[in-house]
């Protein structure tokens, strides 16, 4: 009886050592089918209660194992993927040729983390995977990075014969039968344990659901070596092995050893198929991706970059909270291409507080792979699956299939049988309800023309401004016919970026879509499409483009670290498309530097010290379209008052290029709008003239440097005039009278000037205080008057535009006038100075139209040639 029994034991393990080594899935099932049925037969031999325990255990895994490999036959006969659907499309190149600096700038992508990455040139050669006689199996320069938790449970790098037997053991307490292996009939179960990598094996999940649904295999141009006749991943007898993967502006060669980082506890430190734990693949293609990211210790990413990184495929970011995202138009779009395997799906949780998350059983922060999506009526549903190999399932799933017994569970019903562990369905609304992202991988052989652009932005002396982007890089689309065009913009790694460390610090990128014929733009208003900042190393921006036309894109960012960055942005288009720098429409700039300081930042126009603010020329001797730049430059001095929140704004207007002193609206012919953190600009087409341009700051008083940046177009011969105006009073005596204290009943308030000597002299009056100067301050004229009473002569006025009385707030003027000695000398009745308040209703007091709680307190400013002096304010009618 024992002799029978170990012999059918021997048969049954001798055709299943046989399993790995079929070629068809058919020969698979019935190999597996022949050892269930010896294991069978050898369990009525048995009478001991520990043999029938283990044989009957190991008869009911190879049914259940027959069953999934019957099942996954049937599958794969499903009329889904047609033969046109299954048929590799052809992605596009890009022939455009590359500069100097583009070439620099790829060989600068292939050093990253310590490692030398070079541009694929083509697959290699068998030769590169012989062992020689005597030859040592290839190991790596060096080793990856482990996290602190990952080294607790580490026990050394091993190879794949001691490393992957370790991981599980059969039912019977062996090994196993045979080594690693690199092809399973079977379904797959990819699952993570001790990396925090979700991404990468939801990534991992995706593609092989897609083989799983009988379409051909994108890692098949990745992983080396590789039958093409078996159409299989084969090992490598060196121990060497060469991915093929997207990063950095091209495809470029990852060399990889086969060590894999070994557990001395039940956790795994490397992606497993949880029902075939010596399918070697996996590992070694995470390991590929690990190497480029940085090491095992890599603080995760999204599937979106993981996938184009792995398969090269067009990444795309949908975020799902957006109002903008329309439910049914993104389901038809995405199943309409996903049943014929040229989109992969991924979906991201955002943060979730402990108790939600449990409660719902979905992960925070959690990349998922969709495995397979099914409408039913109006019913739209994704089959979902959590990579976590202890991980929860979502709980409002009706059908799921959790990776242990928990509440409510339903796993005990045939239909939830059948589906992988980890998995579960949901409804389409309720993925919009509970993620928050949604990554979709787009096959690049949709389009049919492609064309790629290498380019640097150094960030390190960049002050990030959102309204201000003319230096930001700039590129000009041109489309030859109407249709949906692509642009792909891809951030470049470098050593130390998106690691445990620098996690939080990697700043934000987008881009921005102009219609404006490719030329570049200065400000950031006037965007047609304003693409998501995103924290990802890719963002996608899609369009619908016009024939014969031209449009600009521009990167903004937020936030990004300082130094060089290097970039990649493509164009992919079913039609011909060009990428190309953008240019200015102007051929011409002038620059100057200038500063708010103390004298001269008078604050924005309702201010009285306003036209005190810096104040410039502008001649042009030709028609043109102008643009004005302002932009504020932080002090490197800690106590200064520079700061980027300062806010501002430019003001044009029609003059005889001189200072302005009085500020009429009808002389305004731009602006740059509302006060502007950091910059302001001004676009406009302007005649041939003299302009004056004001640059203030929203606060009084408010100081910072500033440079104001002019763009024209007239040619060398007929260049423009750029230059600061002096301020006020300048290369003049400043002669400041006491204060003029207006009381209620008090309107008319007069001092004795005195002149020694011939002198131009110029008058401001201004509130003493910023806050006196408020809406209902009241209306006041200035004069100089020679004489009081009916015979007095008034030499000069402020009057404006045929108004006597003005407000204050922008400063009461007498500009320029000539004054002799002879004008004040005894038997003249002498020079006076005189303010005079606008009275409503009455001589002031509580009849005084205007409520005043506190005296009105105005100060004269004089700018003088010569010594004046002025005496005390009295009272006096005139």
């Amino acid at each position: 009886m024992d002799e029978s029994l170990s012999s059918l034991e021997e048969q049954a393990r001798s055709i299943e050592r046989t399993i790995p080594s079929k070629s068809t899935g058919k020969a698979v099932l019935d190999a597996t089918i022949k050892t269930a049925e010896l294991y069978f037969q050898a369990l009525h031999l048995a009478d001991k209660p520990s043999d029938k325990q283990r044989l009957d255990a190991r008869f009911n895994e190879l049914l259940a194992r027959a069953e999934r490999l019957k099942a996954a036959q049937n599958e794969q006969q499903r009329p889904v993927p047609t033969a046109a659907s299954r048929d590799v499309l052809k992605p596009p190149i890009s022939k455009r040729e590359l500069t100097t600096r583009e070439k620099i700038i790829l060989l600068e992508g292939g050093r990253l983390n310590g490692f030398k990455f070079n541009p694929w040139t083509a697959p290699p050669s068998s030769e590169e995977f012989a062992l020689r006689d005597g030859g040592l199996l290839f190991t790596d320069s060096s080793s990856l990075p482990l996290s602190p938790g990952q080294l607790e449970s580490f026990d050394g790098w091993k190879r794949p014969q001691q490393a992957l037997p370790s991981v599980h053991s059969d039912p019977n307490g062996q090994n196993g039968a045979g080594g690693a292996v690199m092809y399973l009939p079977e379904p797959i179960d990819l699952v993570q344990d001790m990396t925090s990598d979700c991404s990468v094996v939801a990534s991992l999940c995706a593609l092989t659901s897609r083989v799983e649904r009988g379409f051909p295999k994108i890692l098949r141009t990745v992983v080396h070596p590789f039958n093409y006749e078996t159409d299989r991943m084969i090992l490598s007898p060196n121990g060497k092995y060469i991915l093929r993967l997207y990063f950095n502006g091209c495809w470029r060669r990852v060399e990889i050893d086969d060590y894999l980082p070994s557990s001395k506890t039940s956790r795994v430190l490397h992606v497993i198929d949880r029902r075939h734990p010596r399918l070697l693949w996996p590992a070694l293609v995470e390991k590929a991706y690990l190497k480029v990211r940085g090491g095992y210790d890599f603080p995760g990413s999204n599937s979106g970059t993981d996938l184009a990184i792995l398969t090269g495929w067009i990444p795309q970011q949908v975020f799902l909270h957006d109002e903008e995202v329309e439910p049914d138009h993104l389901w038809e779009e995405i199943i309409t291409q996903f049943r014929r395997g040229n989109v992969l799906v991924t979906i991201g949780t955002g943060k979730l507080p402990r108790r939600e998350q449990k409660h719902l059983g979905l992960a925070a922060e959690h990349d998922y792979a969709v495995l397979d999506m099914s409408t039913n009526g109006h019913t739209k549903e994704m089959l979902v699956k959590n990579p976590w190999a202890d991980g929860d399932v979502w709980r409002g799933a009706a059908r799921r299939r959790p990776n242990r017994n928990d509440e409510g569970s339903s796993v005990d019903t045939p239909e939830n049988e059948e589906m992988m562990p980890g998995t579960f369905w949901m409804d389409f609304n309720s993925v919009f309800q509970y993620f928050e992202n949604m990554y979709l991988n787009w096959n690049p052989g949709l389009f049919s023309y492609r064309e790629d652009l290498h380019f640097s932005w150094d960030h390190a002396n960049a002050i990030t401004n959102a309204n201000l982007i003319v230096d930001n890089p700039q590129f000009a689309v041109t489309i030859s016919a109407t249709g949906d065009v692509w642009l792909l913009l891809q951030r470049h790694f470098r050593t130390g970026d998106y690691t445990q460390e620098t996690t939080r610090e990697n700043g934000y990128v987008g881009l921005y879509l102009y219609a404006c014929d490719g030329n570049k733009v200065i400000s950031s208003e006037g965007a047609k499409i304003r693409g998501p900042l995103v924290d990802s190393p890719n963002t996608l921006l899609r369009f619908k483009a016009t024939a014969q036309s031209c449009y600009t894109a521009v990167l903004v960012s937020q936030d990004l670290p300082p130094g060089k960055m290097n970039f990649t942005i493509s164009a992919l288009s079913k039609d011909p498309v060009a990428l190309s720098e953008a240019r200015l429409p102007y051929s011409q700039k002038s620059s100057l530097s200038c500063a708010w300081t103390r004298a001269n930042a008078g604050g924005n126009s309702d201010s009285a010290n306003y036209l005190s603010n810096p104040q410039f020329r502008m001649s042009l001797s030709t028609a043109q379209r102008i643009a004005l730049v302002l932009r504020t430059v932080e002090s490197v001095k800690p106590a200064a008052a520079a700061k980027a929140d300062t806010n501002v704004k430019i003001l044009v207007l029609f003059s005889s290029g001189s200072r302005i002193t009085r500020l009429r609206p009808r002389d305004v012919l731009a602006h740059s709008g509302d006060y502007r953190r950091g910059s302001a600009v001004v676009e406009t087409k302007l005649g041939p003239g003299n302009y004056t341009i004001i640059c203030s700051t929203f606060d009084q008083g408010q100081c910072s440097d500033f440079s104001l940046d002019l763009y024209y177009s007239s040619s060398a011969g007929e260049g423009a005039i750029f230059c600061q105006l002096p301020a006020e009073g300048a290369g003049r005596l400043s002669i400041k009278s006491p204060p003029a204290v207006f009381r209620n009943g008090t309107n008319r308030l007069l001092a004795p000037l005195t002149v020694l000597r011939l002198s131009r002299v110029s008058f401001v009056a201004r509130y003493e205080t910023v806050t006196t100067a408020q809406a209902n301050s009241s209306l006041f004229k200035m004069t100089l008057e020679r004489g009081q009473g009916p015979y007095k002569e008034i030499l000069a006025t402020s009057e404006i535009d045929n108004e006597e009385f003005s407000s204050v707030s922008s400063g009461l003027r007498i500009v320029d006038i000539d004054l002799q000695p002879s004008l004040c000398v005894p038997g003249t009745s002498g020079l006076w100075l005189v303010l005079e308040r606008l009275a409503q209703g009455g001589q002031g007091g509580e009849d005084d139209g205007v409520a005043r709680n506190n005296d009105e307190i105005l100060r004269v400013e004089m700018f003088a040639d010569e010594r004046v002096e002025l005496g005390p304010w009295g009272l006096g009618d005139g």
